[in-house]
């Protein structure tokens, strides 16, 4: 397999000096320059697409996977076509095409031999050079067995700053040169296409979660940006990890293992954060408005504000460190491995076809959701229970959807949000409780703005019941789209 990762260029000398890598077999160093061609109003680029130059060859390539393209996260960018010239690329493309940005550096060229195999290690370093822009970037290639290249790519992390890269070579140059932030490669939940098998649908939500987890985690580190960045992380986090669950009894292995150990110590650090956000953000402000003349709820916003600060600052050092590193190396090599795939398959849930395999999920996760008859007569504990059962079952739906045609996919995931989204208001005020308890809590310092604070939550919720009851009885007669 083949796995691109980025690293700081000022590491490069150090990278190559690391003993991992100084008894390898190297090869000649080279001079490598790319140029890109665009049009003025960048056609080609909003297309998707670059037009490189290289050693007076020309290569159109992809910038961003397409909706149904299996371009998993780390590996190198598909050719869509390569020639001597550009009229022999076979392809209309935009004119008249000018150089837009170029790329000049060197290329050194390891052969690694362990006992998985032999890894060809590429180091490139260079530096973009756009009309207004200039920057130096660094680039780690890894081609091999898929085990060797995943023991070299993690064992190269635990020692340098390298990471999964989330742009090409490519889109971060064309990015440089429109003085803007390289293309989002995927976005929101994933649209599995029509598979045969249920190993490809895990392979094709994993790479797309896995990008827009990559994609957030530089802003939510920074924090710069709102709440945001947190919460898509967040929902990008719960999806892959319901993926996981889902997909567990086909495709566990030591990898899978090592990775979802990940992704819960990332939902650790995610989850105060965002519960931090809701409250300053949401709760608080609620009622602030409802009693805008008491002084002591701006008291507790502030020491609100500087506990969410703590959370984030434990969240920003998980995200710069070693094991966030570490995760998303592992959820590209998942994504785009084979090796751990079971062979022959060991059950008739691999040879199933895949809406065989979604209706038998969705049907267990409808039968663990629907317990319920009456919410008014569910004390807190289980409402919160039933809230996480639509939250997994909203999640498989949302996965499984596209392989059904109708309105009838759309209709249950709209009357399940409804009912999830409910059942979260409700339990805010369990979870304002539990924020406050960090806070002192009814009896610490901020006790009577904590009073206030739960008055209004628990009134709140008191009116908000009997709606959420509406809507989890509109829920219960709604009919299953995979029947």
């Amino acid at each position: 397999m083949d796995l691109e990762l980025s690293f700081d260029p000022d590491d490069a000398q150090r990278l190559l000096r690391l003993p991992l890598l100084a008894s390898a077999t190297r090869g000649r160093a080279r001079v490598r320059r790319i140029v890109w061609h665009d049009s003025a109003d960048a056609a080609l680029t909003a297309s998707g697409l670059a037009l490189a130059q290289e050693h007076g060859a020309w290569r159109l390539e992809r910038l961003v996977p397409k909706h149904d393209e299996a371009w998993p996260p780390g590996a190198p960018p598909p050719v869509v076509a390569e020639a001597a010239t550009q009229a022999e690329l076979g392809h209309d493309l935009p004119a008249p095409l000018a150089p837009a940005v170029a790329f000049t550096g060197r290329q050194h060229s390891l052969a690694l031999t362990g006992e998985q195999g032999t890894v060809a290690v590429t180091v490139i370093r260079g530096t973009i050079r756009a009309v207004t822009e200039e920057h130096a970037v660094a680039r780690l290639h890894l081609s091999g067995d898929e085990r060797a290249v995943l023991a070299v790519a993690l064992a190269l992390a635990e020692d340098r700053r390298i990471e999964v890269a989330r742009a090409t070579l490519a889109g971060e140059a064309l990015a440089a040169a429109r003085a803007s932030l390289p293309p989002t490669r995927r976005h929101g939940a994933p649209a599995l296409p029509e598979l045969s098998q249920a190993a490809d649908a895990f392979t094709c939500t994993l790479a797309h979660l896995t990008d827009v987890v990559l994609h957030f985690a530089p802003a939510a580190a920074a924090d710069v940006s709102g709440p945001e960045p947190v919460h898509q992380m967040r929902v990008a986090l719960r999806r892959l990890r319901s993926a996981v669950t889902v997909f567990r009894p086909l495709i566990d292995c030591p990898e899978l293992q090592a990775a979802a150990g990940g992704l819960k110590a990332l939902t650790l650090r995610l989850g105060p954060t965002r519960d931090w956000d809701v409250f300053i953000g949401e709760t608080l402000p609620a009622v602030r408005a409802a009693f805008p003349e008491q002084p002591r709820l701006a008291r507790l916003a502030t020491a609100a504000a500087r506990r969410r600060r703590e959370c984030h600052a434990a969240l920003r050092d998980f995200l710069e460190g070693t094991e966030f590193r570490r995760l998303g190396i592992e959820l590209a090599w998942l994504a785009g491995a084979r090796c751990w795939q079971p062979v022959p398959p060991v059950g008739p849930e691999q040879e199933a076809p895949l809406q065989a395999f979604a209706g038998e999920v969705l049907t267990r996760r409808l039968r663990k959701l629907q317990h319920a008859e009456d919410l008014g007569d569910l004390a807190a504990p289980a409402l919160h229970a039933l809230r996480l059962q639509a939250k997994r079952a909203r999640y498989a739906a949302e996965m499984f959807a596209p392989l059904y045609p109708g309105k009838a996919p759309r209709r249950f995931i709209e009357r399940l949000a409804k009912v999830q989204d409910g059942l979260g208001v409700l339990n805010d005020r369990t979870t304002a409780e539990k924020l406050l308890g960090e806070l002192g809590g009814p009896s610490g310092r901020h006790g009577f703005a904590v009073g206030l604070v739960l008055g209004f939550a628990a009134a709140h919720s008191a009116d908000l019941l009997p709606r959420v009851g509406k809507r989890w009885d509109r829920l219960r007669r709604t009919g299953k789209f995979w029947a």
